[in-house]
């Protein structure tokens, strides 16, 4: 009886360090009264119905309440244990050590990395099944205009009082990726841009990556496992500690009522208490980090944003168009999307914060008229950037994000013969039905009309193809004729590739694209022996001077707030 009172001592004693000080009592409020008649005519089939769906919803609602505590959770131990090794870093000189050394290897591997990015010259040859040459990319997207947009776009969202430099390019690939370099470099892939709907869209994009080396993510990356290691071993002697301590309380307790059977009882109920209270109040540090700093540059970017006056209420419907593209390939998660089942977590996550928080401020801002969507410019570039990365998503067998990219750029663009040709190649790959056959010879006809410098071959030999796929004699003289078209167009091609082989800028195509854009649809680059020839006739021929430098316009961006009604004069 005595043993057993004093275990029921201990425990107690073990109780008090554990109960937090308030004690509120909990109580259940009634639910209401739910049994209310259910109409009479409900059959058992929509009764069925009914109950599914209320039972879906109710599964929802519990996932959103265990994704917002696990957000919480998550904010409070990256803070915590953030605090912890700031505070180490400033008091132990060998933890600082370690720390800077970490970070000066992961600088150096960045910059490595982006000099490889920033200078390499080596072209990815995209070849067709007839070794006809398709398109030439290097990594880095090699269209002028689509970088100095981006890196136009990026620099504007720079907090003010930032002290680093940043720069903002777009490398080419169909998987849709954001990522930052520790260097300040902003890494956005074609794929990405591709799925974005306005320029909205695109300034959250990179206001999140920004995010990354503004709040300094990747020292903090480098400094926590440190830290978490010297976390989890003082939590470990703390632990310890307790369970001393309340061995030694517990005998002492025993001995005063039992004598030395009593401090024997109450020393192992002590250990056990003590145990119980450490693992309390030395938790063990479990974090990810990387959801942690997802988090927190999805915040940053969000206010990003609205400070320039950019239509928050984009982002949940880019998160939208994103679940929708992952969930027909799941390629597409593997970049900024992360883990599929984090694309719910984040819209919900941003539409409370707009319905919440930021509400006030993007009314005010709406009624003010300084709301922006996007601009003319936005959908004038994109018509090529979402073209090259139909083309590249086309040759590695992506063909839902293949066809919506091409099918895009061909209506932004209705003058493009290149969007023409591979879009009409992407119908009449996957093409089922009558019209979209239709439809695929339909746009290789058309690329043929606009390819006036005879700078896809390809295009006729498909041409070709169709025709004989008819199976109707009629046509045959317009196939031969194409076939024709498709050698003479390939010999003069790839004879003009051979001699201007280093000579002509590698992306050639992209400059006959501007041009096309400026009203000049068939000018072609001479031959080397032509130029060398003109040049020798014309020895004094003179250089006109250059016209001064045009200032960059910056883009006009369309509002989306109602525009203000004009009143009428008073008489």
């Amino acid at each position: 009886m005595i043993n057993r009172a004093l275990q029921v001592a201990v425990l107690m004693l073990a109780l008090l360090f554990t109960l937090p000080p308030p004690l509120v009592a909990m109580g259940q409020a009634v639910p209401a009264n739910t049994a209310q008649e259910k109409p009479k005519t409900e059959s058992s089939e929509e009764k069925k119905l009914r109950e599914q769906d209320e039972k879906r919803k109710k599964k929802e609602e519990q996932r959103k309440n265990q994704e917002t505590k696990l957000r919480a959770s998550q904010e409070k131990k990256y803070r915590t244990l953030t605090e912890f090794a700031q505070d180490l870093y400033a008091g132990d000189v060998d933890f600082k050590e370690q720390v800077d050394d970490a970070y000066l290897d992961l600088q150096s591997e960045h910059a490595n990395e982006a000099y490889r990015i920033n200078i390499s010259q080596t072209k990815e040859v995209l070849l067709t099944e007839n070794q006809g040459e398709a398109l030439k990319i290097r990594r880095l997207y090699d269209n002028p205009r689509v970088q100095e947009y981006l890196n136009m776009l990026g620099q504007r969202i720079v907090p003010d009082d930032s002290d680093k430099l940043y720069s903002f390019k777009v490398f080419v690939d169909p998987i849709p990726q954001a990522y930052t370099l520790s260097t300040g470099t902003v890494l956005v892939s074609s794929g990405m841009i591709s799925l974005l709907e306005n320029e909205a869209q695109l300034t959250y994009v990179l206001a999140h990556e920004l995010a990354h080396v503004y709040k300094d993510h990747w020292r903090i990356k480098v400094m926590l496992p440190f830290a978490e290691a010297e976390y989890n071993e003082r939590q470990k002697r703390k632990q310890m500690m307790w369970a001393g301590l309340l061995t030694l309380a517990g005998a002492g307790i025993g001995a005063a009522i039992n004598g030395q059977d009593g401090a024997l009882i109450g020393g192992g109920s002590g250990l056990v208490a003590g145990l119980m209270v450490g693992r309390y109040y030395s938790k063990r540090m479990a974090l990810d980090w990387n959801a942690a700093q997802e988090n927190e540059a999805d915040d940053f970017a969000l206010k990003a944003i609205l400070d320039k006056s950019y239509d928050i209420k984009e982002v949940p419907r880019l998160y939208a168009t994103m679940a929708q593209v992952a969930n027909k390939d799941s390629r597409a998660q593997l970049g900024f999307l992360g883990a599929r089942s984090r694309i719910k977590d984040r819209t919900d996550y941003a539409q409370r914060l707009i319905d919440g928080p930021m509400r006030e401020r993007y009314q005010a801002a709406l009624q003010a008229n300084k709301i922006k969507g996007t601009s003319s410019e936005f959908n004038l570039i994109m018509s090529e950037l979402k073209r090259d990365n139909g083309i590249e998503a086309f040759y590695r067998d992506m063909f839902q994000l293949a066809k919506a990219n091409l099918q895009e750029a061909v209506m932004l663009r209705s003058d493009d013969p290149l969007a023409a040709y591979y879009y009409g190649r992407v119908m009449k790959l996957v093409g089922r039905t009558k019209e979209e056959l239709d439809l695929a010879q339909q746009s290789l006809l058309k690329a043929v009309a606009l390819d006036v410098r005879h700078e896809i071959p390809d295009v006729q030999l498909h041409r070709a193809l169709l025709l004989m796929d008819t199976k109707d004699a009629n046509n045959n003289a317009e196939a031969i004729k194409a076939l024709k078209a498709y050698i003479m167009d390939y010999e003069r091609k790839h004879a003009t590739t051979i001699i201007n082989t280093g000579v002509l800028p590698p992306n050639i195509d992209v400059l006959y694209g501007y041009m096309s854009l400026l009203g000049e649809k068939t000018w072609t680059a001479p031959a080397v022996a032509e130029l060398l020839q003109t040049d020798s006739a014309t020895p004094n021929n003179t250089v006109a001077p250059a016209q001064p430098l045009m200032p960059r316009i910056q883009p006009a961006s369309e509002t989306l707030s109602p525009k203000p009604v004009k009143k009428g004069r008073k008489q």
